[in-house]
């Protein structure tokens, strides 16, 4: 089968290694027929610029540590090896065989599966969601960032008639503002690059700024609702300016939903809005759900229920690029390289 392995830093390549091992009785063989490139986590790793190449995190005290060369990731580092998420997490495949204790799936069936970018996977059965018939298989990969984009809706607790901001409008900040617009809100979008914007317009957002347009977009969104600021501000952007921008677009007395993973330091002024205003910023991620909804929304609820949103938001539109899985070092190179050209780049095996 084939994987993708990184040499070094903005460097991949795909090679070829002996097929999985045998199927166990509880698991799926799955054919992977697409993957989706993840433009913010991944691309932290592809610079070079997530904390786990120089830190080592303390999972019981859950604090990033300096560690000894032994203790960082290094390369090559590949698709394959176990605990792997930051080489693809988002797969769309057909079943090729069954183990014996499985009785959820039969041979034919198309899945999405929480797996890295490689030809092939087997995994529990437990953990594969069997995606409707009638759904392009593309659109399965979408799956794993609208998990992200749900939770930071869960997070934001969008009330009908409110006035929502999404900054960055990449494939999460696009996710998020469907959903926002599904949960009732008026939807306002932010990006810097026209392409997204003219997607969000069409997609369904009333409001659409670009702050190289407009310049003070924050005062821009007071002056629409009548000098309050927006109810919720979901930041999307993975830019500490971005976040910033949050900041002062945002009611007074309300909450930012920090929605990406930032890469670097991010310096924040904490003297101006947030201080007079008492804004709050809410991190979200698509591992957690808060202790108020964990109840109400377990994963298997959750994760249940945005496989049948598949079908039910605009995701034609933000596939942008399809590329050949042998030319994923060019897949990588455009996202970084060129972002006004991407939104969703999508691995063909």
């Amino acid at each position: 089968m084939k994987i993708a392995m990184y040499t070094a830093p903005k460097t991949l390549k795909v090679e070829q290694i002996a097929s999985t091992e045998s199927l166990k009785d509880d698991q799926i063989r799955v054919l992977s027929l697409y993957s989706g490139i993840s433009h913010g986590t991944e691309m932290n790793v592809y610079r070079g610029l997530a904390p786990f190449f120089e830190k080592k995190y303390d999972s019981e005290m859950r604090l990033f540590e300096q560690a000894a060369e032994n203790e960082t990731w290094g390369y090559p580092i590949r698709s394959c090896d176990p605990g792997v998420w930051y080489l693809g997490y988002s797969v769309c495949g057909r079943v090729t065989e069954i183990g014996k204790n499985v009785s959820s799936f039969e041979v034919g069936d198309i899945v999405y599966i929480n797996a890295s970018h490689q030809s092939e996977h087997c995994v529990d059965a437990a953990k594969a969601v069997k995606l409707s018939d009638t759904l392009d298989p593309r659109y399965g990969i979408f799956l794993t960032n609208l998990l992200t984009a749900f939770n930071g809706i869960l997070d934001s607790d969008i009330k009908l008639g409110d006035r929502v901001v999404v900054i960055g409008q990449g494939v999460i900040g696009q996710l998020a503002a469907q959903l926002g617009r599904l949960s009732g809100a008026t939807v306002f979008v932010v990006d810097m690059i026209e392409k997204r914007l003219e997607v969000s317009r069409n997609n369904g957002a009333e409001y659409t700024f670009n702050p190289s347009v407009v310049g003070d977009v924050a005062r821009e969104i007071r002056e629409l609702t009548d000098a309050r600021g927006a109810d919720v501000v979901i930041e999307a952007s993975g830019s500490a300016k971005g976040l910033q921008q949050a900041l002062r677009i945002v009611a007074p007395e309300s909450k930012v939903i920090a929605l990406s993973w930032y890469q670097g330091d991010t310096l924040l002024n904490l003297a101006d809005e947030f201080h007079h205003n008492r804004i709050t910023i809410r991190c979200s991620q698509a591992n957690y759900t808060r202790p108020e909804f964990a109840h109400i929304w377990p994963f298997e609820r959750k994760i249940s229920y945005c496989a049948s949103l598949l079908s039910r938001l605009n995701l034609g539109s933000l596939i942008t690029n399809e590329f050949d899985f042998d030319d994923i070092q060019k897949a990588y190179q455009m996202i970084d390289e060129h972002p006004e050209s991407v939104i969703q780049s999508v691995l063909k095996y």
